[in-house]
C-alpha cells in the first residue's frame, strides 16, 4: 500500500493555509469532475482530489497526516505475505494481542484509497485495540460532490421586493428564491445542487453570487436608495410638497423653502428592506433645481422681472 502525497495531489506547499488549499481543490475539482471531463482517467483523479482535500481541509486529520512518514510501512512492521495479505505490526493489535491480517485492494466501494481508510476511518484511525473492521464503509459521508459556482443578476426592483429566478444547471432547471433586501456580492447557497458525490455520499452545493443591476432613478448606497429629485426654481425658493414614484408607490416629500441644489433629505425606513430582521434603509433625496429650457415668452418676462427686483447675489461670498 503506497503512501499518498496529498500535498502533491492538490499541487500546494506543505505550509499552505486553508484558503490556498480550498482554492486549489475547487480548481482541480472543476477540471476533473466526471460531469465536465470525459477523459477515462478523470474519475480516478477526481477521487484522489477529494480524498486529499478531505484530509488537508480538516486540521485534525492534517495534523495526523503530517506525522506519517513516506516510509511508514517499513518503519512500522508491515510486510507482504505470500497470500497477498499484509500483517499489522505495532500499528494495530487484535484483542488477543496478535497481529491482525488485512487484505488490501486499490480503493474501497466508498471511493477512498486503502491508505486513507487505514489511517482516517473507523478504529483504524485511532489505532486502538478492538475487533471492528477498520476497512468498513466510510460512514461519515464526507466524500461529497464538487461545489458549483455561478452568477445571478437581479434588477433593483427585484432586490427590493424579493423574487424567484430559474437557473439551468447540468440541463436541469432550478428555482432560486431571492430574499428581499439582497445586495451585490451576496452568495446564495443551494444545498445539494452541485456535482454528484461518491457512493453513499451527498451531492455538492451550488453557490450563486448576486449582482444587482443599475437602476435609472435610484442608486444603492448600502441599504439606502439614493435619487436626484428635480424641483423647479419656485419650489426650491418658496418650498413645496413634491411627489415622486418609489418601489412602494408614490412618495410625498416636503421641500423646505430656500432649498439649494445638492441639499439632501432623508426619508427613514423607505430604503432597502433589512436582512435577517435588521432595520430597513432610507431614501436619500438629493434636490436638483431644474429650469425650463427653452423659456417661453412669459417665463422670460417673469425671470427678467425677478432679476430686476432680486437682491440675491449668489457669488458674493466667493473669495480668491
Amino acid at each position: 500500500m503506497e503512501y499518498r502525497d496529498y500535498y502533491a495531489i492538490l499541487g500546494v506547499d506543505k505550509k499552505a493555509d486553508q484558503k490556498a488549499i480550498k482554492s486549489a481543490y475547487r480548481g482541480l475539482a472543476r477540471r476533473f469532475h466526471p460531469d465536465q471531463n470525459k477523459d477515462p482517467g478523470a474519475v480516478e483523479k477526481f477521487k484522489e482530489i477529494n480524498e486529499a482535500y478531505e484530509v488537508l481541509s480538516d486540521p485534525e486529520k492534517r495534523s495526523k497526516y503530517d506525522t506519517i512518514p513516506p516510509g511508514w510501512n517499513e518503519a512500522h512492521g508491515f510486510s507482504w505475505n505470500h497470500d497477498g495479505a499484509r500483517h499489522a505490526g505495532p500499528w494495530r493489535k487484535g484483542q488477543d494481542g496478535q497481529g491482525v491480517r488485512f487484505t488490501f485492494g486499490s480503493r474501497g466501494a466508498d471511493g477512498f484509497s486503502d491508505f486513507f481508510r487505514t489511517f482516517f476511518t473507523g478504529d483504524a484511525a485511532n489505532f486502538q485495540s478492538g475487533a471492528a473492521d477498520p476497512f468498513g464503509d466510510y460512514q461519515r459521508g464526507s466524500y461529497k460532490g464538487a461545489d458549483y459556482e455561478g452568477h445571478l443578476t437581479v434588477t433593483l426592483r427585484e432586490a427590493f421586493s424579493g423574487t424567484e429566478k430559474t437557473v439551468r444547471v447540468n440541463g436541469a432547471d432550478i428555482r432560486v428564491k431571492v430574499p428581499a433586501g439582497i445586495s451585490t456580492g451576496t452568495k446564495l447557497r443551494l444545498a445539494g445542487q452541485g456535482g454528484e458525490g461518491g457512493q453513499r455520499a451527498r451531492r455538492g452545493d451550488l453557490y450563486l453570487k448576486v449582482k444587482v443591476l443599475p437602476h435609472g432613478f435610484f442608486s444603492l448606497q448600502g441599504k439606502d436608495l439614493v435619487c436626484d429629485l428635480p424641483v423647479t426654481a419656485d419650489e426650491a425658493a418658496m418650498g413645496a410638497d413634491v411627489e415622486f414614484p418609489s418601489f412602494k408607490g408614490t412618495v410625498k416629500v416636503k421641500i423646505p423653502a430656500g432649498s439649494q441644489s445638492g441639499d439632501t433629505l432623508r426619508l427613514k425606513g423607505m430604503g432597502m428592506p433589512g436582512e435577517g430582521g435588521t432595520s430597513p434603509g432610507s431614501i436619500l433625496v438629493k434636490i436638483m433645481i431644474s429650469v425650463p429650457s427653452p423659456l417661453s415668452e412669459e417665463e422670460q418676462h417673469i425671470f427678467q422681472e425677478l432679476r430686476r427686483v432680486s437682491s440675491h447675489r449668489p457669488r458674493s461670498t466667493i473669495v480668491i
